[in-house]
C-alpha cells in the first residue's frame, strides 16, 4: 500500500509508492482556465519540483500562444509564409525554401518538435544528408539552424544546441559537380553540330538560345525573359532586366529582375552575336507575354530545363563532354580572359556580384594567362625605351 503523505508548502502533496518512489500531485488550470490535476513521479522531492517547474513553465508557454510541440519544418515555414505576405522574400526564393524543407520534413528531426530534440538525433540527421550535394547540404543545414534559432527566440527551448561547436555543417560524400567551359576545339565541334541540326516537325529549337548564351554569357533564364525592347540593335546593346524563374507548385513566372541585385546590367553585343539576335527577332510568334523565345507548340514560357536537355543532345552529336549548359557560359568567360577582357568589363558582363566572385570562378583561366605576362613586360619595356643589354662586369 502505498503511504499518503500531506500537502506541503510548494502546493501539492506526495505520497510514497509502492516501489518507493514519490509521486507528487498537483493542481493547476489548463489554458482555457479549467482546473485539472497533474502527476509527477521522482526519487526525490527536489526531482519532482524540477519537473513541476518544467510543466508549468510549458503550460505558460502554451496560454501565451506559443505552440511548444512545433517542428523544424512548422516554424521555419511560418517564418517564410511571413516574409512571403511582406514581399521580404520572392516566390522563387520562397518556392526553394519549401523544397529544402521536404528534406528535413522526410527525416526523424522533422517529425519530432524541436523541444524533444537531442544532439544526439542532430548528430544522426547530419550525419544521414551527406549523400546530398554540398550545396544541397548548407541549405538544409541552414533551414535547421533557422528553425533553432526561431524555437530559441520564441521560448519554445531554453538552451540552442545548434550553437554547439560539434553541430558542424557536414561536407558531401560526393565530389562537386565541375562546370568548365569547353575547349577551342570542343567549342567548334560543338558549334558545327548546332549549324547542321535541323528540329524535327513539331519539335522546339533551342538553337538560337543557345548561340546567345555562347556569344554574350547571359543565363539561360535571362535570354528565354528576352524581349524585343530588351535588344538595341543600333547600339549594340542588351538590356537584362529579367529573367524565368520556378515558382509555387514548379510554376514558370516572368521574375522583374535576374538573379542578382548586379545582374541586371546592359550587354555589348559582338558582332558574331549580333546575327543570331536578327535572326531570333524575325523568328518570333506572337505569344501571350511578348517574349522572343516562346514555347507555341505547348503555348507555355520556357524553362532553363528544356534547353538543359537539348545542349546534351547537342553535346552527345558534337562528341565533347557534358557538364551542363551553364558551361557555355563558362566558354564565354574563357575565351574573354583568353582575349585580353579584364576581369572588371568581364564581372559587369557577367553580372556577378563583386570582382571577387569572377576573380574565383574564373581563376584558372586567369593563372593560365599569366605564364607568358614577364614575356609581354620585356616586349613592353623594349619597345619604350629601346633594347636594354644588362652590363657584365
Amino acid at each position: 500500500m502505498a503511504k499518503k503523505k500531506k500537502a506541503n508548502a510548494h502546493g501539492g502533496s506526495f505520497r510514497v509508492k509502492a516501489n518507493g518512489k514519490l509521486e507528487y500531485r498537483i493542481t493547476y488550470k489548463d489554458e482555457c482556465g479549467l482546473p485539472k490535476r497533474k502527476s509527477f513521479v521522482g526519487a526525490t522531492t527536489a526531482e519532482c519540483w524540477e519537473q513541476e517547474d518544467e510543466f508549468r513553465d510549458m503550460l505558460r508557454k502554451i496560454t501565451a500562444g506559443v505552440d511548444v510541440y512545433s517542428t523544424i519544418p512548422e516554424l521555419v515555414r511560418e517564418k517564410y509564409d511571413s516574409d512571403f505576405a511582406k514581399n521580404y522574400v520572392g516566390e522563387q526564393g520562397y518556392s526553394r525554401a519549401l523544397e529544402t524543407l521536404k528534406i528535413i520534413e522526410k527525416s526523424r528531426i522533422g517529425k519530432m518538435p524541436v523541444v524533444e530534440i537531442t544532439e544526439a538525433h542532430m548528430d544522426l540527421f547530419l550525419r544521414s544528408i551527406t549523400g546530398y550535394s554540398n550545396s544541397v547540404i548548407e541549405k538544409v543545414y541552414q533551414k535547421v539552424r533557422m528553425g533553432f534559432s526561431i524555437a530559441h527566440d520564441k521560448g519554445i527551448i531554453s538552451t540552442n544546441i545548434m550553437l554547439s561547436r560539434d553541430m558542424r555543417c557536414p561536407k558531401s560524400c560526393k565530389k562537386d559537380k565541375e562546370v568548365k567551359g569547353m575547349t577551342e576545339q570542343e567549342q567548334i565541334a560543338f558549334v558545327e553540330a548546332l549549324n547542321n541540326h535541323k528540329a524535327p516537325e513539331g519539335r522546339n529549337d533551342y538553337k538560337l538560345q543557345l548561340f546567345i548564351e555562347l556569344y554574350s554569357g547571359m543565363r539561360m533564364g535571362e535570354i528565354n525573359a528576352l524581349t524585343p525592347e530588351d535588344i538595341d540593335l543600333e547600339k549594340d546593346i542588351i538590356h537584362v532586366k529579367r529573367t524565368i524563374s520556378r515558382g509555387k507548385d514548379f510554376r514558370l513566372f516572368i521574375k522583374d529582375g535576374t538573379k542578382t541585385y548586379a545582374g541586371k546590367r546592359d550587354i555589348s553585343v559582338s558582332g558574331i552575336l549580333k546575327p543570331y539576335l536578327t535572326e531570333a527577332l524575325g523568328r518570333m510568334q506572337k505569344n501571350p507575354f511578348g517574349l522572343i523565345f516562346y514555347d507555341n507548340i505547348k503555348d507555355k514560357m520556357i524553362s532553363t530545363s528544356q534547353v538543359n536537355s537539348f545542349f546534351g543532345r547537342m553535346c552527345e552529336k558534337a562528341g565533347v563532354g557534358y557538364y551542363g549548359q551553364h558551361g557555355l557560359r563558362h566558354t564565354f568567360a574563357t575565351r574573354c580572359i583568353e582575349a585580353g577582357i579584364s576581369a572588371v568589363v568581364l564581372k559587369n558582363w557577367l553580372g556577378h556580384k563583386d570582382i571577387q566572385t569572377t576573380l574565383n570562378i574564373y581563376a584558372d583561366v586567369f593563372d593560365r594567362m599569366h605564364f607568358n605576362a614577364v614575356d609581354k613586360l620585356d616586349e613592353y619595356i623594349s619597345g619604350c625605351m629601346g633594347k636594354i643589354v644588362p652590363e657584365v662586369s
